[in-house]
């Protein structure tokens, strides 16, 4: 039989690195397109040679590759942050070259809307109906949205290493209750006072600040009537 192309140092690191992962010769030979005995000859040659001093060796060294995968698994660590979290002795490019071999890893934005099920989309769909039906309650409508600005920058991970075995992760945030009602008090209630006088229904969505106890004794107090809403 005709053999393949030999092995690289880089074709020799990554099946290490897989291997360490934890997947089996077949899947990693698989990924890296090389035959299972190809594979297991690698595997052996790997553990039969004395170690060197290279980076990639010094990650395996000081943090195992199988507890580099855990961890960044769980979404909330970047290259680098892992870097200082585990003390590599290594690049965040030598962890983030490790990490695209592993198979169920996948180097993600996070979305920034919320997830729909079959269920919330048909909700919306009949209240959209509904209000198309109804277009004298338009003009009395508030709606309202909340929106973070940040002048320095993105706050907290944008991409992430997501494990696509678990759902993927949203960077979906709120106010806490005692903000928002400020933030009502202060800027919605003078508006619409201005303009509609009591006669308003106010449209807020289902987060769980604005149907908290603290929330919904305000509106209550404040005589604001609210806009049914679907859950998502």
């Amino acid at each position: 039989m005709r053999r393949g192309p030999p092995l690289t140092d880089e074709d020799l690191g990554r099946i290490q690195g897989l291997s360490e992962g934890g997947l089996s010769a077949r899947a990693i030979a698989k990924k890296v397109k090389r035959s299972r005995d190809c594979v297991q000859r690698a595997k052996s040659r790997s553990q039969a040679t004395p170690p060197l001093p290279s980076r990639q060796k010094a990650l395996s060294l000081e943090a195992p590759v199988t507890r580099v995968v855990r961890k960044v698994s769980t979404g909330n660590f970047s290259s680098t942050r892992l870097k200082e979290k585990l003390g590599c002795p290594c690049t965040a490019r030598t962890i983030r070259r490790l990490l695209s071999g592993v198979d169920w890893l996948d180097y993600a934005k996070m979305g920034n809307t919320l997830l729909l099920m079959e269920q919330h989309k048909m909700d919306r769909l009949n209240w959209a109906k509904n209000m198309i039906i109804h277009p004298d309650k338009w003009p009395q409508i508030i709606f309202s949205d909340e929106k973070k600005f940040n002048l320095d920058g993105p706050d907290g991970l944008r991409h992430y290493w997501r494990d696509v075995r678990r759902p993927a992760r949203q960077t979906v945030r709120w106010q806490n209750g005692e903000h928002y009602i400020y933030t009502v008090s202060e800027y919605m209630l003078p508006f619409a006072h201005l303009h509609h006088g009591v006669d308003y229904i106010y449209h807020q969505d289902n987060a769980s600040i604005h149907r908290s106890k603290l929330t919904m004794k305000f509106f209550e107090e404040e005589g604001i009537k609210l806009l049914d809403w679907p859950a998502r």
